[in-house]
């Protein structure tokens, strides 16, 4: 018997069940809505090289459920559908001890001064400062954005600006104190266009 990880694949694809709920509603769907179509959607357990090649039938790959609202908003905007909405930011589960991933982290930290300078620098409306942080869950670790609304010399304060399902305990607008030393990447977001990261 196989050993191979398995892993969640929609039947039918994530993105096409939301292309077609989107195009009966006549408007984008909404935060909650993609939420809760992902949540309700068909999904098998399948061996990642099986699924790696059902994708590759399709010619496409499908949505990352943990990062639904992301990844349906990055595929409208390659679809050209109107209008364009914030996805956000990306969160990722991975092994934090990799030593590349360290050094991502630790270069990262090295450049927070220009990362403040930066955000002292633009007051415009559009102009959002992120940080990565490192929440702790029972089956493993998980990197977060949130969203700069304060800053000091050492730390930042910060909140969730969308809450993913793993992270139910909390709510959009928790704010964190977050140390330099407690920070795993940054960017900025500026009327859509990524910076840094």
């Amino acid at each position: 018997m196989s050993e191979e990880k398995l892993i969640p694949v929609f039947i039918p694809a994530l993105v096409a069940i939301l292309v077609n709920l989107e195009d009966k509603k006549g408007s984008p769907l909404s935060y909650e809505e993609v939420i809760d179509i992902r949540d309700n959607a068909s999904v098998i357990m399948m061996e990642k090289s099986r699924a790696d090649a059902l994708a590759e039938s399709r010619g496409y790959d499908d949505i990352d459920p943990e990062n639904c609202w992301y990844d349906w908003q990055i595929c409208r905007r390659d679809m050209d559908r109107k209008p364009d909405l914030d996805p956000g930011a990306r969160i990722t589960m991975t092994n934090s001890n990799d030593a590349s991933m360290q050094q991502a982290f630790a270069d990262a930290r090295q450049s927070l001064s220009q990362f403040r300078k930066l955000i002292h620098s633009n007051t415009d409306e559009g102009f959002f400062p992120l940080i990565k942080t490192k929440f702790v869950l029972d089956d493993g670790n998980m990197f977060v954005w949130l969203r700069v609304v304060e800053t000091s010399d050492t730390r930042f304060i910060a909140e969730l600006f969308e809450v993913p399902a793993e992270l139910r305990d909390y709510e959009i607008g928790d704010t964190f104190d977050v140390e330099d030393a407690a920070i795993m990447d940054w960017m900025i977001n500026h009327d859509g266009a990524m910076h840094g990261g």
